[in-house]
């Protein structure tokens, strides 16, 4: 069972976001390609972290960490508000996620905004880059 599909979806549809060059296009989960997804855009990478064990007995599912990359090439810009911009857009559409169902059985039930990183160079990608932390509170749908 995942939310990984409906988060996703969350973030490709956005309007703002899309205005950005954020699109079905330019977000990966887990990418792992040594060249980088995009020349000209920005482009997200989705790093699925870790979900500790269910709390009172298995009742409830912990929340899923993830951590949002957010890359620009570095010869398109190297302003950071740019990715500070992507990243407050990002916030604004994972504050509306309430309910949000996928197709595989499992609903997230509300996302919470963590913190976010320094400025980083990214020279293997040859880009600028800023990070968010998220975490999803899944829960199983009852058939």
């Amino acid at each position: 069972m995942s939310v990984r599909g409906p988060f996703l979806d969350a973030l490709v549809a956005d309007p703002i976001l899309n205005g950005y060059g954020v699109n079905d296009n330019t977000v990966f989960h887990n990418w792992s390609s040594e060249e980088r997804p995009s020349d000209s855009t920005p482009f997200l990478i989705l790093r699925w972290g870790t979900q500790d064990a269910p709390l009172f007995g298995g009742e409830v599912k912990s929340p899923i960490r993830l951590t949002i990359w957010v890359h620009w090439p570095r010869e398109v810009t190297n302003d950071y508000t740019k990715l500070e911009k992507v990243l407050d857009q990002i916030d604004v559409v994972v504050k509306e996620i309430r309910d949000l169902t996928g197709t595989e059985g499992e609903t997230i039930s509300f996302v919470t905004i963590g913190g976010r990183s320094g400025d980083y160079v990214d020279d293997g990608f040859n880009t600028i880059t800023k990070t968010g932390d998220y975490e999803l509170y899944p829960r199983q749908n009852q058939e």
